[in-house]
């Protein structure tokens, strides 16, 4: 309070030049904040990077297998977290055990395993199979900083299947070097 201003209420404990300084500087925080909010987008969640699949047979094996087996696998890139989700479905396959990403190679070439994507039901021993005629999601999981590719880069991994050089093989007890194959190719 300053003389003459009997009776008034100090508008501060601190006197009016802190005042000052406080709304100057809240002022200057207020203008920070709204600079830094106009920055932001309406983006809510994580977006999809690329898509990729192959569709599964037994006349993608190299040599052509006959089986009237099916099967699909799909893989998500979610390049925010740098990770891939992985899914496998198949249709009347007896006694699967293994699942593999193989490459790199063409869709008339062999090449070796770059990736585990099933080793078999969980909890049952090994060697381990499906029941006969399995129809079903085989497999899913991530692959990168969720769940890392084994032996692999997930760079070297997204260079493969942007360029469509690995394929997804499922093994059976039948067809140990692969029943059902598929080329995968980006969406």
């Amino acid at each position: 309070m300053r003389k003459g201003d009997a009776g008034a209420v100090p508008l501060s404990p601190w006197g009016t030049e802190a005042l000052m300084r406080r709304h100057v500087m809240l002022g200057g925080v207020s203008l920070a904040a709204a600079m830094a909010l106009s920055n932001c987008t309406d983006k809510v969640g994580i977006e999809v990077s690329e898509r990729f699949a192959a569709t599964l047979s037994g006349a993608n094996e190299v040599p052509a297998v006959t089986s009237t087996a099916t099967g699909t696998a799909t893989f998500t890139y979610l390049s925010d977290i740098g990770s891939i989700f992985y899914r496998i479905d198949v249709a009347g396959i007896d006694s699967a055990v293994l699942a593999h990403i193989h490459g790199p190679a063409d869709n008339a070439t062999n090449a070796s395993v770059v990736i585990n994507l099933f080793t078999g039901p969980v909890g049952c021993g090994t060697p381990c199979a499906t029941k006969a005629a399995f129809t079903g999601t085989l497999a899913q999981g991530v692959l990168g900083e969720l769940g890392a590719p084994a032996g692999m880069t997930m760079d070297s991994l997204l260079v493969l299947l942007r360029n469509s050089k690995a394929y997804v093989n499922v093994h059976t007890r039948a067809h140990g070097g692969g029943e059902i194959r598929g080329q995968v190719v980006k969406q």
